[in-house]
C-alpha cells in the first residue's frame, strides 16, 4: 500500500474516532445503545423498589396505619345512630398475603422514588442542555420533595373527606323491619378494593405535583414557553375547576384542596420557565 494512501486511511480513522467521541459527548448514542441503557436503568429502578419493599417489611405496622388508618374514622362514624355498620374485610383465601405484598410494593415505590428518578435522570441527561444539567441536583431534590409532598398532602388533607364521601354519600334507603324499626344494609369494604383506590389516588397526586419539574425540563428543551402559560391561564383555571369537580366529591373543601395547589403549581411552573428564559 502506498504511504500516502496509508496515511490518508489512518487520518480518516482518527477523524472518525474523534467525531464519534465528540458526538457521544454531545449526547449522541446509537439506538442499540439507547435500548441497552434503558434496560439497565429499568432493571436498576426495579432493584431499588425491591430493596425498599424489603426494608418496609420491618416497619409494616406503620405502613399499615398510614394506609388503613382512615378506615377507623369510617367505622367510628358508622356507629352513630342511624348509620349503617361498616366493616373492613377480605373475601378470598390468600388475600392477606396478596394485600401485604401490594402494600410493601407500594411503600417500596414511594420510598425508592428518589433512586428511580435518579436512574431516569441519568438516562435523559445526554439529551438535555448543559445549562439544565447544572441544575440536576436542584431538579432531583425538588422532584422528590414535590412527589412526597403530593402523596402526604393527599393522605392528610383530602383522603379523609374523599373516603367519607364515597362511603356515606349514596347510602341505600333504610329497610323497615318492624313499625318504627329501620335498618340500613351494612357496608363491607374489601381491603383489596380500598388499597387499589388508595394507591391510584395518592400516586395521582404525587405525579401531578411534578408539574414544575416537567415544565422546567420542557422549557429547557424549547418545547414549552412561559408565554404559553400566561396566555392560557384563564383556560387553566377553568380546566382545573372542572377537573376538581369531576375527580373530587361535591364538597367545597375537597374541591379547593385539589384546585388551589394545582393552580399554585401552574403559576409557579410559569415563573420557573420565565426565569429560565431570562437566564438564557
Amino acid at each position: 500500500m502506498p504511504l500516502d494512501q496509508e496515511y490518508t486511511d489512518s487520518t480518516t480513522i482518527a477523524a472518525n474516532a474523534d467525531l464519534k467521541k465528540l458526538r457521544r459527548e454531545q449526547g449522541y448514542m446509537p439506538m442499540a445503545e439507547h435500548l441497552n441503557e434503558l434496560r439497565t436503568r429499568l432493571l436498576r429502578a426495579l432493584g431499588w423498589i425491591v430493596a425498599f419493599s424489603i426494608l418496609s417489611y420491618f416497619f409494616y405496622s406503620r405502613v399499615w396505619e398510614f394506609i388503613l388508618g382512615p378506615v377507623a374514622e369510617l367505622i367510628k362514624k358508622s356507629r352513630l345512630p342511624g348509620m349503617p355498620p361498616v366493616k373492613i374485610m377480605t373475601t378470598r383465601l390468600g388475600d392477606n398475603f396478596a394485600i401485604e405484598f401490594k402494600i410493601l410494593l407500594l411503600a417500596g415505590f414511594i420510598l425508592s422514588f428518589p433512586m428511580i428518578l435518579f436512574e431516569f435522570w441519568r438516562f435523559v441527561t445526554p439529551a438535555l442542555s448543559p445549562r439544565i444539567r447544572r441544575w440536576g441536583s436542584i431538579i432531583l431534590v425538588s422532584s422528590v420533595l414535590l412527589f412526597w409532598g403530593g402523596v402526604f398532602f393527599a393522605r392528610f388533607v383530602t383522603w379523609k373527606t374523599v373516603a367519607d364521601f364515597l362511603v356515606f354519600q349514596w347510602l341505600p334507603p333504610a329497610i323497615e323491619i318492624t313499625p318504627g324499626e329501620l335498618v340500613r344494609p351494612e357496608i363491607n369494604l374489601t381491603i383489596s378494593d380500598y388499597l387499589s383506590f388508595f394507591t391510584g389516588f395518592h400516586l395521582a397526586f404525587g405525579l401531578s405535583f411534578q408539574l414544575p419539574v416537567v415544565s422546567v425540563i420542557l422549557g429547557s428543551l424549547g418545547i414549552l414557553s412561559s408565554g404559553l402559560f400566561f396566555r392560557f391561564w384563564r383556560h387553566a383555571i377553568v380546566v382545573l375547576c372542572v377537573f376538581s369537580i369531576v375527580v373530587m366529591p361535591p364538597d367545597v373543601f375537597a374541591m379547593l384542596s385539589l384546585m388551589v395547589p394545582m393552580l399554585g403549581l401552574y403559576f409557579f411552573s410559569a415563573l420557573l420557565v420565565y426565569l429560565l428564559e431570562r437566564r438564557g
